[in-house]
């Protein structure tokens, strides 16, 4: 608890870390010991509180506010478990790393299900980076910075837990990491249960996207992997909610502050999956050659008997009249 109350913090107005001296020497107790004591820091942030005038509780509820709508913005701008899983066929330490950027899955990957089984993810290679040229340094390059945005996101949680407090959980400083850590756990269990459904040796394959087939042998234990998870990702949602608006001592500019840098990692993380699923090198040649195809117009022919027959026109052939 020592760290919560020094400096530097997050409250950021020095009247406000005068006020939280003054109240840690008055309830500091002489033995060293009971300053680790719940009861004291309680008292503690009870005595910050209790002081501070209307304006700046007002600013403090605001600041609070913003902490509190993080996971609604992550789960709106992020990326989604499907997404994880498509890119772990490919690359599966970048796939890891992409799940600890997004501390709250992608709302839409949860609520508004399709009707694609879940186990369809796994059936199709979605990442081409390998036919653009010089792939494989895109890929090295793209880990690199995959990397710096998970340190980003580990350090944040990591400051918030120990400078801010949590008003019903005073002295703990983990919180924020645990709703942080989610992610990953919940891409690993994603992972193992996938693979274990897989016919074959292959399934333990470190690319699979390098496996000629992937045959599903479990689609029931795919759909119900998929409810569960579904189901714990919410859950890390609503405590990620109900922990960061119950933040108290962190002013309004470093919440806003603590908002970017937790949006950030997300958005890179949702473009490196747009880049890697969605603009593959294959879909920009068949877009072309769409483009390019001759239209194929339906050619009427009238038959004998009164009876019509259509004859489509042969691809590439030119329509004569």
């Amino acid at each position: 608890m020592r760290y919560k109350f020094n400096s530097p913090t997050y409250t950021g107005y020095t009247v406000i870390d005068s006020l939280v001296s003054t109240c840690v020497q008055t309830n500091s107790a002489a033995d060293p010991s009971t300053y680790e004591d719940v009861g004291l820091c309680d008292a503690i942030l009870w005595c910050v509180i209790n002081d501070m005038d209307n304006g700046t509780s007002a600013q403090y509820a605001a600041a609070a506010t913003i902490l509190g709508f993080i996971p609604t913005i992550l789960s709106m701008v992020g990326t989604s478990r499907d997404d994880h899983l498509k890119i772990h066929k490919r690359f599966p330490i970048l796939a890891l790393l992409l799940s600890c950027c997004n501390p709250s899955t992608m709302i839409a990957g949860l609520v508004w299900r399709t009707g694609t089984p879940p186990e369809d993810v796994l059936l199709k290679n979605h990442v081409q980076i390998d036919a653009y040229r010089g792939g494989k340094y895109m890929a090295l390059v793209i880990h690199g910075a995959v990397v710096a945005a998970v340190g980003l996101v580990i350090r944040q949680a990591l400051l918030l837990g120990m400078r801010g407090v949590v008003s019903f959980a005073c002295p703990t400083w983990f919180d924020p990491l645990i709703w942080v850590l989610v992610g990953p756990l919940t891409h690993i269990v994603d992972v193992i249960t996938s693979r274990w459904c897989i016919e074959g040796r292959d399934r333990w394959s470190w690319n699979l996207s390098a496996v000629k087939e992937v045959k599903i042998r479990w689609s029931w234990v795919m759909r119900l992997k998929d409810i569960l998870l579904t189901i714990l990702t919410l859950a890390d949602y609503i405590y990620g909610t109900v922990i960061l608006s119950a933040m108290q001592l962190v002013g309004p500019q470093p919440a806003l502050q603590i908002a970017v840098v937790f949006a950030l990692p997300a958005i890179f993380a949702r473009v490196v999956s747009i880049f890697l699923l969605e603009l593959g090198p294959n879909d920009h040649k068949s877009a072309a050659r769409k483009l390019t195809d001759p239209l194929r117009i339906p050619l009427v022919r009238r038959g004998l008997n009164g009876g019509d027959s259509v004859e489509p026109v042969v691809e590439g052939g030119i329509l004569a009249t």
